[in-house]
């Protein structure tokens, strides 16, 4: 019953969040918790949704998650393939932990599309983003759009484990540069950051993070 009550929600706060997802300068929170089974155990790599929207974020081995999300947020939903869904309603709290029901259906990603939710993560990504010919330059874009980063000036460190020179690497368009100075926000298309274990691919170079950068 309190499954089916969050989806009639979750429905009817999707074209509010739709249209969250257009504007600008919306405040964003953090907020971390835990996903565990109804034993107690974690539940590693489930995906976190809010207000219907996939984030792209997942949980760690530990079954730990953490997010920014937009102030107003209604609710936020954890979704597993093997455990199913959970949904809790989302008040303001900083530290929201999710425990699965031994009974849940489970069903793959897929049929959350039936439930309302969009899978589309860029849609999540771009609320409360502005216009990149807004920002002065591709530092402040980097300095407002990434947490866990640290910038001053032109030096970029992106804070985790690694010790020593904490500096990202930079690709351009498929291209190894040393230097993001020259570009011009006007000619930005998309910006992301990848660290931990989806910028090994980088090899030791990534190891404090790639910045890769489309332009238009």
């Amino acid at each position: 019953m309190k499954r089916k009550l969050l989806f009639s929600v979750v429905l009817l706060s999707l074209s509010f969040t739709v249209l969250k997802a257009q504007r600008s300068n919306i405040k964003m929170v953090r907020i971390s918790g835990s996903v565990t089974t109804a034993e107690g155990m974690p539940i590693p790599k489930a995906y976190v949704f809010v207000d219907s929207l996939k984030t792209g974020s997942r949980t760690n081995k530990r079954g730990a998650y953490k997010i920014r999300i937009p102030e107003e947020t209604d609710i936020i939903s954890i979704f597993s393939e093997e455990y199913g869904l959970e949904s809790e309603v989302y008040n303001g709290q900083t530290t929201l932990d999710f425990k699965f029901s031994a009974n849940n259906e489970t069903f793959k990603q897929s049929k959350l599309i039936e439930y309302g939710y969009i899978l589309d993560i860029d849609v999540y990504r771009n609320i409360g983003v502005k216009s990149y010919s807004e920002y002065s330059d591709i530092y402040q874009v980097i300095r407002e759009k990434f947490t866990g980063v640290s910038v001053n000036g032109t030096s970029i460190v992106v804070r985790g484990p690694v010790s020593g020179d904490q500096t990202p690497l930079f690709v351009v368009d498929g291209n190894y540069v040393d230097s993001i100075d020259n570009i011009n926000v006007d000619e930005l298309k998309d910006i992301e950051l990848i660290k931990g274990e989806g910028a090994a691919l980088y090899g030791a170079r990534g190891a404090s993070g790639v910045l890769i950068i489309t332009l238009k």
